[in-house]
């Protein structure tokens, strides 16, 4: 098996927009009044919502395996100072298996959140990165996640599709040799 490494790099709004969004406020409120301001996001389902709380367990950061939601954008948000590493392939734009060069992983700093774009293939977990484990909240829809849950291993179906990278002799150990960790 080879491994490749990938090298976390800091969460910025331009790194991250062609797989989606940060979950904060920028330039200019979509709604304001004295003592509010609103920033709308771009969220889509074609099902129920589901509202979640997930917890993600320290273990080693390698993976292969990653998997997109065809039918619903996806949220996560960090309850308390969860800091975790997020991976994330591919160009969301074209419809086809990612390319291992084009692997990255994003420090979520356990401040802010995201949302990713309908077809982002990312990892199927996040990795904290401080601490025992880490809790978000995690918005998807119904139809995506019961389906994901009713499979013993993940599998592609209808609503998710899944891509490893290990049927083709591929690992990806995450790196920090920047100190983004620490």
């Amino acid at each position: 098996m080879k491994t490749m490494d990938v090298a976390v790099e800091p969460l910025t709004a331009q790194a991250f927009a062609p797989y989606g969004w940060l979950l904060e406020p920028d330039d200019a409120p979509d709604y304001a009044r004295t003592g509010l301001q609103n920033w709308r996001l771009p969220f889509a389902s074609e099902d129920a919502l589901r509202l979640q709380v997930m917890r993600y367990s320290n273990r080693d950061m390698r993976l292969s395996m990653f998997e997109r939601h065809v039918s619903v954008t996806e949220a996560r948000h960090p309850i308390g100072d969860a800091a975790a590493v997020l991976v994330v392939a591919g160009d969301p734009s074209q419809d086809a298996a990612p390319e291992a060069n084009s692997v990255r992983a994003f420090l979520l700093d356990g401040q802010s959140g995201i949302m990713f774009r309908k077809g982002v293939w990312h990892g199927l977990d996040c990795f904290p990165a401080r601490t025992k484990h880490v809790d978000y909240l995690f918005l998807s829809d119904a139809g995506t996640e019961d389906e994901i849950e009713a499979q013993a291993y993940p599998q592609s179906g209808t609503h998710t599709q899944i891509f490893d990278f290990a049927e083709n002799g591929m690992l990806f150990q995450i790196t920090d040799p920047k100190g983004v960790l620490a």
